[in-house]
């Protein structure tokens, strides 16, 4: 039982990320959907390396695409560093940095897209 004890302690120290890592799911109940207010499910929230955002939405209605500040700002979904359409999408936030997020479908008319701040731990 200490080994056991000890070990979470080195985790904790040295895979901190790792260990203390949240999942968010995107929109609480409501998904990642046309018309959810992404700005205010982002207040007060502060995403670490490690943490997970999970998409959920139904599958051949939306989309997640990884876009740099300018696809997110003009909507663009080309070029793009990935795209998710499972409906249930899990992406790890890896590195300290801007994050953006777009469906391609709805972002001009719905504003459906996500930027996420990531901080080191």
């Amino acid at each position: 039982m200490a080994r056991a004890i000890d070990l979470l302690a080195i985790a904790l120290i040295v895979f901190p990320s790792m260990v203390l890592a949240t999942e968010y799911v995107v929109g609480d109940d409501e998904g990642w959907n046309s018309g959810v207010d992404y700005y205010a499910w982002l207040d007060g929230k502060t995403f670490y390396v490690g943490d997970v955002l999970v998409f959920n939405y139904n599958a051949g209605d939306h989309n997640v695409i990884v876009v740099d500040a300018d696809g997110y700002d003009k909507c663009s979904a080309s070029p793009n560093w990935g795209s998710y359409d499972s409906g249930n999408d899990v992406i790890t936030l890896s590195s300290p940095r801007d994050n953006y997020y777009i469906c391609q479908w709805h972002c001009d008319y719905t504003d459906q897209k996500l930027k996420v701040s990531v901080l080191q731990n």
